[in-house]
């Protein structure tokens, strides 16, 4: 799934943890009655009807294979440095991933950022408070290595998207203050940065971030080839416009599997690009699918499956 996403709700009081879930709904509902009353649903139809399901059918497969496989390195890169009773192996880390990701698709609230470390700590004996700082690293990663990719996509010819320009420029500051970010600061700001911090012994963070660079790439890969499936010829800027409005969009306040909201954003960067609102609402339903099918039924079956 796309690479930016809020930290988890659990650290919220419980009423504001209820309010955020409303809101999800609530934000999903007003998309979906939008649509509903804008979209002709005969060119959806046609559309999703005209799709090459073949290219839809590799996009899943790469999803299963790349993207999964990246962001179990990217978390193994930052749990390296991090006590633990018996070392995560990289499969491990893959099924935990995927039993996550379902739980978060089928549950509120993002129940799934809570499975890695309830796992890890039962299974491996990794301390409760070094995972939850990871996971927190995790997300600057995420969101840098985005930033870094639509930097990079603003640079080919023919490219002009200032908001691409933007992320880039962003997130190329991030990785200096990074790199020189002191190993302690005081006062409260310090506490943050020290949790932090305890994850980029030996400069962890770089390679985690490698890792992301690669999920990125291959997520915008995905992109390209659900919009190829649907016959959306556009320039190479624009898949990623595409990238970075869906995870802007996940920002808000998401129902169960981002129902809604991630078509939004889709949708939004789409129809800025000139592409009609049918077809860009049946590459979001698409490229929704090709993350979300095959990832819940993984996460199922490893739930179900004992662990070693």
């Amino acid at each position: 799934m796309p690479a930016v996403s809020r930290v988890s709700e659990a650290a919220l009081p419980a009423r504001k943890r209820w309010l955020l879930r409303v809101a999800a709904w609530v934000i999903a509902g007003a998309v979906v009655i939008v649509a509903a009353r804008r979209m002709d649903f005969a060119a959806l139809a046609s559309a999703l009807r005209g799709a090459a399901w073949g290219w839809v059918v590799l996009a899943a497969a790469v999803t299963v294979v790349g993207t999964t496989g990246a962001n179990a390195r990217r978390w193994q890169a930052l749990l390296e440095p991090i006590p633990h009773r018996q070392r995560a192996t990289f499969l491990d880390l893959v099924r935990v991933s995927y039993a996550s990701g379902a739980v978060s698709n089928l549950l509120p609230g993002r129940a799934g950022e809570a499975v890695r470390v309830v796992e890890l700590k039962r299974r491996r004996g990794y301390p409760a408070g070094a995972l939850i700082a990871a996971q927190l690293a995790e997300k600057g990663i995420q969101a840098i290595s985005l930033g870094l990719l639509c930097g990079l996509a603003a640079l080919l010819p023919g490219a002009s998207w200032p908001p691409l320009a933007a992320a880039g420029a962003a997130a190329a500051a991030a990785v200096v203050v990074l790199a020189v970010l002191p190993r302690r600061a005081p006062g409260a700001a310090g506490r943050f940065l020290q949790a932090l911090r305890a994850v980029h012994a030996e400069r962890s963070w770089i390679r985690s971030l490698l890792w992301s660079l690669l999920s990125d790439g291959i997520d915008l890969l995905l992109v390209g080839l659900c919009l190829r499936a649907l016959g959306i010829e556009v320039h190479p800027a624009v898949w990623a416009m595409v990238l970075l409005s869906i995870n802007l969009a996940l920002l808000l306040p998401t129902p169960p599997a981002n129902l809604g909201i991630l078509e939004a954003g889709a949708v939004v960067a789409l129809t800025a690009a000139g592409v009609a609102p049918e077809t860009a609402l049946a590459f979001a339903l698409v490229y929704h699918a090709v993350h979300l099918i095959p990832s819940t039924a993984l996460g199922v079956v490893s739930i179900s499956l004992p662990f070693r």
